[in-house]
């Protein structure tokens, strides 16, 4: 009987040779197998994108900036003669004319006052009158030798007193009447009363508030400029303003006053525009826009904002080669600035010149150095 020892080595000898013979099958199933076929990789369509050349444009500076309707002017009206109130010729918030009777207050002494001094001007005329024929007889008497020369000058002071009297008489009668003239309080201009809470029979007294009156004949608005801004602007330049209450209409102005200090407060520099309001559409109060240009236009370069590329706070476009194999997209890196009034464009300061070709759709599937295909016609 044979022992393990002996059947050990005739195992090994058995598994071996089986190896043998798969590693032999594959070698042959390799040799005999199709050669796989190679297929070529084909290249990459360029991607057709819409462009635009680059063209300057003149660009024209503006300012819009917001304020407040107020009043040509707003005048206080102040009573300057004291006595009851007898009539009122107009109420709070109406419109009125200028020269219209506002308000009358009892002029009877005022009156009164005006005879008396009117009575004492008639006697100084008379005086002087009587002087003067006096002075001249007794010049007429010193020529012939009847009177002495004493006599000729106290007739010539005379003389000068009653002229005197009636300067002094004249002056009373003028403050008289115009003390007279003060018991009517008339409209200074075409307006509308604000305030005038007076009644009949009212007791007012000298330098009392009556009211307040407003010239609508046209509205300011007081608006505040940088120094960049203020030295474009100067009095006299045409200014448009859009009121809020009336959305679509354009108010044509003018600047009126430019401030030569800037505010300590705001460090804006004053600019007060003013509007006609001969139909008085405008209110004070009312929410107003101004439009003001600066300076004449220049020449800027100015691209679609959706052409442009955002990337931690640089912009970058793509700009279009052409070569004998074809386009390609190149990204530019750009400096740009806001243009007032355009919100869908930028102007570039750096990085693009006019006539240069830039892709304006793709941008965001664009790398730079990629095959484009410019659609035809697409741009200008």
């Amino acid at each position: 009987m044979a022992t393990p020892e002996r059947r050990r080595p005739g195992l090994r000898v058995v598994l071996l040779g089986a190896a043998g013979l798969l590693l032999a099958g594959a070698f042959a199933l390799f040799a005999t197998a199709p050669r796989p076929e190679v297929v070529e990789p084909t290249g990459v369509r360029p991607m057709r994108v819409d462009t635009l050349q680059v063209q300057a444009e003149a660009v024209r500076q503006r300012a819009r900036l917001a304020g407040v309707l107020e009043p040509r002017r707003d005048v206080e009206l102040f009573s300057e003669t004291r006595g009851r109130i007898l009539a009122v010729g107009a109420e709070e918030l109406d419109r009125v004319r200028e020269g219209h009777v506002l308000l009358q207050v009892d002029p009877t002494l005022a009156r009164i006052s005006v005879e008396r001094a009117e009575a004492s001007l008639a006697r100084t005329r008379s005086e002087l009158e009587l002087a003067r024929l006096n002075l001249e007889r007794r010049r007429s008497l010193v020529e012939r030798e009847v009177a002495s020369e004493a006599q000729l000058d106290a007739a010539e002071n005379a003389e000068r007193i009653a002229a005197a009297s009636l300067r002094e008489a004249r002056a009373q009668r003028d403050e008289a009447r115009d003390q007279l003239a003060k018991k009517t309080l008339a409209a200074p201009f075409d307006g509308v009363l604000r305030q005038f809470p007076v009644e009949v029979g009212e007791y007012v007294r000298e330098g009392q508030q009556v009211g307040e009156i407003l010239d609508l004949s046209a509205v300011r608005i007081s608006v505040g400029l940088s120094d960049r801004q203020i030295v474009a602007v100067s009095a006299g330049a045409p200014a448009r303003v859009d009121v809020e209450a009336f959305p679509g209409e354009v108010f044509a102005g003018s600047v009126l006053r430019v401030g030569s200090a800037s505010d300590p407060g705001t460090k804006k520099f004053p600019v007060e525009v003013e509007v006609p309001n001969a139909d008085t559409r405008l209110l004070p109060g009312m929410v107003a826009r101004v439009n003001l240009d600066l300076g004449s236009a220049e020449p800027a370069t100015l691209i679609p904002r959706d052409a442009t590329v955002d990337e931690f706070g640089l912009r970058f476009v793509f700009r279009i080669e052409t070569t004998g194999a074809g386009s390609v997209a190149r990204r530019q890196r750009i400096e740009v600035r806001d243009v007032p009034f355009r919100p869908g464009v930028f102007a570039v300061l750096q990085g693009l010149t006019p006539g240069d070709r830039i892709a304006i759709t793709g941008i965001r599937q664009l790398r730079d150095g990629a095959a484009v295909e410019p659609r035809s016609g697409a741009g200008s």
